[in-house]
């Protein structure tokens, strides 16, 4: 019995070797089968293609193996390539899309596919063979292109912009009050403001800053604005006439007698006052604000 026992044990060595051996030779994926594309396609159109290739467990699919999106010929693209994969099978679905318009109707391929899969004992790549498609003319066949009808534009949908229009409103409102303000501040505004005579004098005076003989000139815009805004000729002697009907400018009173003093010396005393110009200008500036107020 001893002298079977070995010859025995290698034997069944041998078988299970071989046993082995041949699994590790099972294709571990195999190509089932993929969409058939029966309808025609024109420029435009997307074209599903679904790959189905059994698997066994382990088995996966090489990630790199699928294809990238892009053009893959003269009159197709890849959009999208997905995967959806179980312990029996896997399913690629690409998205192609034709982008070729064609004057006839034609016949083109999808060109074959190589997968790969690993796992399971081995490598096996698995093929799927080119897929044809009909492509067919957006133009009727035998139109010339000057006789094809082009279809009218669509109008554009119209928008919403609720609540924006009264966010709108609301900020030019602003804006524009603010905008009216501040011409009113710098008395911009003619048509509201009235003459305003020491306005006008005080632009006419800053233009005679750089003038080397602008104290006489500067008391003429002054007398001028007065007498504007009195409407007649205001003398020193009718300065309280003035301010009665011009109350306004009661708050710059000790200015006024003093202007006409520093006047009268400038015209009839022959006196030279160094800084005529720069208290004409001030005098003009307190007037304008206050001229400003009661306009």
């Amino acid at each position: 019995m001893r002298k079977f026992a070995l010859p025995l044990a290698i034997i069944l060595s041998v078988a299970v070797a071989l046993l082995m051996n041949a699994n590790d030779g099972t294709a571990p994926a195999r190509f089932e089968s993929q969409d058939d594309h029966a309808a025609t396609h024109t420029m435009g159109d997307l074209i599903l293609r679904d790959i189905v290739v059994s698997t066994g467990p382990g088995v996966h699919i090489d990630p790199a193996s699928l294809p990238a999106p892009g053009a893959i010929n003269d009159w197709a693209e890849i959009r999208k390539v997905e995967t959806d994969s179980t312990d029996e099978q896997t399913r690629v679905r690409i998205t192609y899309q034709v982008f070729y318009g064609v004057r006839g109707p034609e016949t083109a391929e999808l060109p074959p596919m190589r997968l790969r899969f690993e796992g399971g004992g081995g490598s096996p790549d698995v093929e799927a063979p080119a897929l044809p498609v009909s492509v067919m003319p957006l133009i009727p066949p035998g139109i010339p292109d000057e006789k094809v009808a082009i279809r009218a534009l669509r109008p554009a949908e119209p928008r919403t912009y609720s609540p924006y229009p009264q966010w709108l409103a609301l900020g030019l409102g602003a804006f524009g009050a603010g905008l009216v303000y501040l011409l009113w501040m710098r008395g911009l505004l003619p048509p509201f403001a009235g003459p305003l005579p020491f306005r006008r004098a005080c632009r006419d005076l800053q233009r005679l800053a750089d003038q080397p003989s602008r104290d006489r000139a500067a008391c003429l815009l002054l007398h001028r604005a007065l007498n504007e805004t009195a409407g007649e000729a205001v003398f020193g002697n009718r300065l309280e006439a003035f301010l009665e009907r011009h109350p306004e400018f009661a708050g710059i009173r000790e200015e006024l007698v003093e202007f006409f003093a520093l006047s009268r010396e400038m015209f009839f005393a022959e006196a030279a006052d160094g800084d005529a110009y720069a208290r004409c200008l001030k005098l003009a500036r307190r007037a304008r604000r206050l001229e400003r107020k009661s306009s």
